[in-house]
């Protein structure tokens, strides 16, 4: 059958003609980002920094790719291995600890309390992302990377092997916990020194109120108890816990060799009364 010509009535009614200038044009349709595990942790990363770790969850991440939840269980089997994941991606932003050459050994101590430091900036640029390492062992690729070098530095100072273990792990929950502590003053508006003063002195003056013959010491040391800035009193906590770690350290020493100790705290009796 022979095509038949389109007669004018039968086209578009507003074929050919110009869009009324009132009337908004519609957008182009933005592309769909590719997705994939980077591109989910990624946008996880990027609510919790605008938002908080609350406000994440699977279906806004989702919504946020442009695609529906269920996909996302293509990559992670639950909203858990997606956090775990998550404080990697945040653990690969800290610099790994580079031990000192054997000419420079006594530095080990610098080196390790830079990089609490560097750890503790990369914890507080993302919120309280932090939470997510209270009582996990992260155990991921970068999580890895940064154990391994810390622990070369420790054992390389001559530290014995369990000193240099437990040592780590007592550093990493100081450095988790002023982490989420400074995250809860943020949640609370208490966002610089300046802003948590009012509450601090609120806390001193009741220090000072309470019953001297109850509580002699809170009533003399209430300007003690709540001066120092948070940066103070990080500097403090983690000069203590590396100063507390040089008592072990034995310079020159086969990392790994076992070394009796006067406190047997390595679990070898020291030999003492």
């Amino acid at each position: 059958m022979p095509a038949r010509a389109v007669s004018e009535s039968s086209a578009p009614a507003g074929a050919g003609l110009p869009a009324p200038p009132w009337k908004a044009r519609r957008k182009a349709p933005a592309a769909r980002q590719p997705l994939s595990a980077e591109a989910v942790i990624e946008t996880a990363l990027r609510l919790v920094d605008k938002d908080g770790l609350d406000a994440l969850s699977m279906r806004r991440v989702a919504q946020e790719l442009g695609t529906g939840p269920a996909s996302l269980y293509a990559y992670f089997a639950n909203k858990e291995e997606l956090l775990e994941q998550l404080l990697d991606r945040v653990i690969g932003e800290i610099p790994p600890p580079v031990a000192p050459a054997p000419a420079r050994q006594g530095d080990w101590a610098a080196v390790v309390k830079r990089s609490c430091w560097d750890s503790r900036a990369v914890f507080l640029a993302h919120r309280d992302l932090v939470k997510v390492a209270r009582a996990n062992i992260p155990t991921g690729p970068n999580s890895l990377r940064y154990t391994e070098a810390m622990l070369a530095v420790l054992r390389g100072a001559g530290i014995p092997d369990r000193i240099a273990a437990w040592g780590m792990d007592q550093m990493s929950l100081v450095i988790v916990a002023d982490a989420v502590e400074s995250a809860i003053h943020v949640s609370h508006g208490r966002q610089t020194e300046a802003d948590a003063e009012p509450y601090l002195a609120q806390v001193r003056e009741y220090y000072g109120s309470l019953p001297a013959d109850r509580f002699p010491n809170l009533v003399a040391m209430a300007p003690a108890m709540t001066e120092g800035s948070g940066d103070e009193r990080f500097a403090f906590a983690i000069d203590l816990m590396v100063d507390g770690l040089a008592r072990f350290a034995r310079p020159g020493a086969t990392a790994g060799a076992p070394v009796v100790l006067e406190s047997g705290v390595d679990g070898v009796d020291g030999g003492g009364a």
